[in-house]
């Protein structure tokens, strides 16, 4: 039988670290690895929106038979709306369509997946460094996976130079990933005038460009976080855009997410859409529907549609709030090393450039618990927290 000879997977890098820190018994231990919001007191809330949201849903009593392949009509229209903003909706209605997917990561497998039938001898292009899992995602369904430079570790900056002159050399028809903004793990994000020339390049060089959007409103605001997407949208003959619900909404666990795509060419939408649907349908079959109701529902309220920009305007300054008293902390221990690039930075993560040996001294000493990137999420700090990890962050320099 095969099952004798399987051995043992790696364990995810993110999500083994949890395992780790569960079973840590030390009271001061601190999760700054996995990706997800916590509020000052370390807990992940339900957004108050979300709750009034639910409370509404269930009064209503609906169904709980089948979505389609694509998902609610409604669902995909508002994330499109809310992607592409108000004046660019009415210019592309006839352009694009969306399918409701499980969370993010669905919705990039399903990319993925589809492209593949379609242009098998493409290469993915991703950022080094990217999120852990966009590799296995594309590798997993058969495509090459290869790297453009994005971050340079010695002035903590992006190195657009080396972005640029890499990507002008992608061969034709390749797959460019692009982080809409938030960048994971760096957050260092393109500025305006660099999404202008990276998507020159990609419509001169007829790359196909998918733009990872999983963070929308949690670098300076709904609108200003989508600034790179829309540009794309209006300079690209094809676009790709991967949208999730998790971290926006906190609807992690209800796995909410939208593959939009976008066209010059409207005669495009309804074989592309067939597909999807079909790739869709020998994957998942059909999404999952209860996030994708509460996210609706939000969007099409105005009163809880504010509520919920409130509840995301409080977790961004919190955010930003713990990127300043991090390094205010950092510069009190007369730390030798320079972090003031952490409160530039956009976001829920920070690429900190410590080295493993450190990562591993703040988890072994500290019980701090840090990818070995050396990537945080800022979200895990608190202001009972902050000083803590200061200290041993100081001690390990």
């Amino acid at each position: 039988m095969i099952f004798n000879n399987i051995s043992e997977a790696e364990k995810d890098p993110i999500l083994g670290l949890t395992e780790e820190f569960k079973n840590d018994l030390n009271s001061k231990k601190v999760n700054l690895s996995v990706g997800v919001y916590k509020d000052d007191k370390g807990n992940t809330p339900t957004l108050p929106s979300v709750t009034e949201a639910e409370k509404e849903i269930l009064n209503q009593n609906i169904s709980k038979t089948y979505k389609p392949i694509d998902g609610d009509k409604e669902f995909t229209e508002k994330s499109i709306q809310l992607v592409a903003g108000e004046d660019l909706f009415s210019e592309i209605n006839n352009t694009s369509f969306g399918l409701n997917t499980p969370g993010g990561t669905g919705a990039l497998r399903l990319a993925s997946d589809f492209l593949f039938q379609f242009s098998s001898k493409s290469k993915v292009w991703i950022s080094n460094p990217s999120w852990p899992n966009h590799k296995p995602i594309f590798e997993a369904s058969g495509f090459k996976v290869d790297i453009y430079p994005y971050f340079n570790s010695e002035s903590n900056s992006i190195d657009f130079e080396s972005l640029t002159s890499t990507i002008k050399k992608i061969p034709k028809g390749d797959v460019l990933v692009m982080h809409g903004c938030c960048h994971n793990p760096t957050g260092e994000d393109l500025k305006a005038e660099h999404w202008d020339e990276v998507s020159d390049i990609a419509k001169s060089n007829n790359l196909l460009v998918i733009c990872d959007f999983a963070y929308q409103g949690l670098a300076d605001g709904l609108d200003d976080d989508a600034n790179g997407v829309r540009k794309m949208i209006r300079n690209l003959d094809n676009l790709i855009i991967c949208t999730s619900y998790s971290k926006n909404f906190g609807l992690y666990s209800e796995r909410v997410g939208c593959l939009i795509y976008n066209s010059k060419n409207e005669s495009n939408c309804a074989p592309v859409l067939s597909h999807m649907k079909k790739t869709a349908r020998s994957n998942y079959s059909n999404p999952p529907a209860h996030g994708s109701e509460i996210v609706k529902f939000i969007l099409s309220n105005n009163s809880l549609r504010d509520r919920w920009k409130e509840d995301l305007n409080n977790m961004r300054d919190r955010i930003k709030n713990m990127r300043k008293l991090l390094v205010k902390e950092l510069k009190n221990k007369g730390c030798s090393k320079d972090f003031s690039f952490i409160e530039r930075q956009k976001g829920m993560f920070s690429y900190t450039g410590l080295s493993k040996d450190q990562v591993n001294a703040l988890k072994k000493n500290n019980s701090i618990y840090i990818v070995n990137s050396g990537r945080i999420n800022i979200a895990g700090l608190t202001t009972a927290n902050v000083e803590y990890v200061a200290n041993a962050i100081n001690d390990v320099i």
